[in-house]
């Protein structure tokens, strides 16, 4: 399983693409989870095949999320695609996603390739991957995914603080990024997360790499500074790539 992080920022980050990841199995297989509006140009920039990409996971369909949608679909519409692409989000957000799609394409009403639309389960299968979801805490519903291929295991929060439930979902993975807002304590009923829940995911886990991101721009430097002598924690960044294998 290979993991190529597209972007780590969040929502009005000046200096970091919004937060999405690329993964990539041995046969190709390749999903996008989340695409905000500066993640289609990233992917451009990666010269990626429009064909690669044969699902996106939408953890929730904040702006920063899933605005890219439309551009990514129109830059595929208007280069031909033929693969068919499966689109995974949360029931009650479907409809605002496939207005998205409709722009893409207006003033046409049809997209040259299949488009499928699944409702995201708690526990469902895509070709040979395991996926597992929970909600997490957030002002939106947020679905966090853990993924299982070929005996690798991926953990990706979306956005919200940690619940029961998406730690569950942590445990013995082989990496996991989770959403790190703050650098300082938040309330406990805030929408994100800070660094002192996150230390404190660390400290009651056996992950092995925990990741941060989706972290405010003013609070780098001291998340940076403070992670140095953590070896099992770092600091997301665009551009970075994982091989799980």
């Amino acid at each position: 399983m290979k993991i190529d992080v597209i972007g780590c920022g969040s929502a009005f980050s000046k200096i970091h693409n919004t937060s999405s990841v690329r993964i990539e199995d041995k046969h190709k297989n390749q999903w996008l989870i989340d695409c905000g509006p500066t993640v289609p140009r990233a992917l451009w920039q990666r010269h990626t095949d429009i064909n690669a990409i044969q699902a996106i996971y939408f953890t929730h369909i904040h702006p920063d999320h899933c605005s890219g949608l439309a551009a990514l679909i129109n830059q595929w519409k208007s280069m031909q695609r033929t693969q068919a692409l499966d689109i995974y989000c949360q029931k009650e957000q479907q409809e605002p996603l496939e207005s998205l799609v409709a722009l893409a394409v207006w003033p046409e009403r049809h997209v040259c390739f299949e488009i499928r639309w699944h409702e995201i389960e708690e526990d469902f299968q895509w070709r040979h991957w395991s996926i597992k979801t929970a909600l997490t805490q957030h002002e939106m519903a947020n679905r966090a995914i853990r993924l299982s291929i070929d005996d690798r295991h991926f953990f990706y929060s979306g956005d919200g603080r940690p619940t029961p439930e998406s730690e569950a979902l942590m445990l013995n993975t082989d990496l996991a990024f989770q959403e790190c807002a703050a650098f300082y304590s938040l309330p406990k009923e805030a929408s994100h997360g800070d660094l002192p829940d996150c230390l404190r995911l660390l400290a009651r886990s056996n992950l092995k790499k925990l990741g941060l991101y989706h972290c405010f721009d003013e609070a780098l430097p001291q998340i940076r500074q403070s992670i140095t002598n953590e070896p099992r924690l770092f600091l997301s960044q665009d551009g970075q790539t994982f091989d799980l294998t």
